[in-house]
Order: C-alpha cells, then sequence, then structure tokens
C-alpha cells in the first residue's frame, strides 16, 4: 500500500513539473514562432500569422532603449493576443498617420517596464514596410478606465501605452491604468521596390 502511495504521489508530482515546464516552453515558442512571421511580413508587407489557427499577428516592432525592451505588437487587444505579447487596439491608426496610435499589455510581463519609464524617453515603432517612428514620452497618467475613454482621433501622430495599475497589486480586474503619452518627433521612411 506505501508503495502505491509513493508512485500515484510521484505520479502526480512528475505530472505538475511537466505542466510547469510547459508553460515557459510554449511562452518560448510562440516568440520565436512571432519572430519568424514579423521577418516574412518585413520581406512581404502581408500579415502573416505566426501559427495556423492564430487570431492574431504582428504588426509592429516596439523598442524602448532605456530598459533595452524590444516587443513585437499583435493586432487586437483582445485577452488571447495579449498573452503572446502587446496588442494594438483595433480602431487605432497606424504609425505615421494622423491619430492615437494605442498599444496595450500587461503589466506584469510586457508592459513592466513601464514602471521605470520616464518622461523624456524614446520609444521606436517599426511597421511592416519596414519605416521607423520615434516617439518621445511626454506624459504618464493614472486613470479610471470606468470614467476615462482615450481618444483615437487626435490632431497630431501620438502613441499611448496602457497597462493596469498599480504594477505590483496580486488581484485583478481593477479599472485603474497606467497610460503614458508620446509625441513623434522623427519618422524614417523606408522606399521599397
Amino acid at each position: 500500500m506505501k508503495r502505491l502511495v509513493f508512485i500515484g504521489i510521484l505520479f502526480l508530482g512528475l505530472a505538475e513539473f511537466g505542466y510547469g515546464a510547459w508553460i515557459p516552453a510554449k511562452a518560448w515558442l510562440s516568440q520565436v514562432l512571432l519572430t519568424h512571421a514579423w521577418q516574412e511580413t518585413l520581406e512581404n508587407g502581408q500579415s502573416n500569422k505566426p501559427w495556423p489557427w492564430a487570431d492574431t499577428w504582428p504588426v509592429l516592432r516596439f523598442t524602448h532603449e532605456p530598459s533595452s525592451t524590444n516587443l513585437l505588437v499583435l493586432q487586437g487587444d483582445s485577452g488571447q493576443a495579449l498573452a503572446f505579447g502587446p496588442g494594438l487596439t483595433s480602431q487605432s491608426p497606424m504609425p505615421g498617420s494622423t491619430g492615437n496610435t494605442i498599444i496595450s499589455a500587461h503589466r506584469d510581463t510586457h508592459f513592466g517596464f513601464l514602471q521605470q519609464a520616464k518622461a523624456g524617453d524614446m520609444i521606436e515603432l517599426q511597421d511592416r514596410q519596414g519605416n521607423h517612428y520615434q516617439y518621445q514620452l511626454i506624459a504618464m497618467d493614472i486613470v479610471d478606465s470606468k470614467t476615462t475613454q482615450l481618444q483615437i482621433d487626435t490632431p497630431d501622430d501620438r502613441v499611448t501605452l496602457v497597462t493596469c495599475y498599480p504594477f505590483n497589486q496580486i488581484t485583478t480586474g481593477g479599472s485603474l491604468r497606467y497610460v503614458v503619452t508620446g509625441e513623434k518627433v522623427s519618422e524614417r521612411i523606408t522606399n521599397k521596390t
């Protein structure tokens, strides 16, 4: 009987270990597949899904030099998309257009670096044509999502980064958001033939 209990506990322990190892392996593999899809996008200018059943695809590359953050931004900001990376709000214009490019991500993963970001920092967005847009961070605000709506139609080309707040809160589902705004300071257009 002791032997059966020992084998049962050993089996359960191995199953838990396997599940725990699967999550980081899945996260690593998804980033490899997203990077491959982005490279294909840069080559052909088309949307490329990272895996056949994906409901999202990379649309921008995001860089924040001070924190060495380099992320692929995915189309849409559903919970499924945000599990793999920051998401571009569906109604948002692309960089280089008039309007507010709104990008959301989780505070404890992809946008955790925003805790240390400060006004004056530069971020860069690269689109699928290879064009680069630099934005300078100008404001960090805490807003209540129940009473504040982000404006998409702005008269300038800006970017807004959104994540939940506070950063170190254990529970989820609060209405506070940390909103970082950047204004475009330069662009480098690639002429593809």
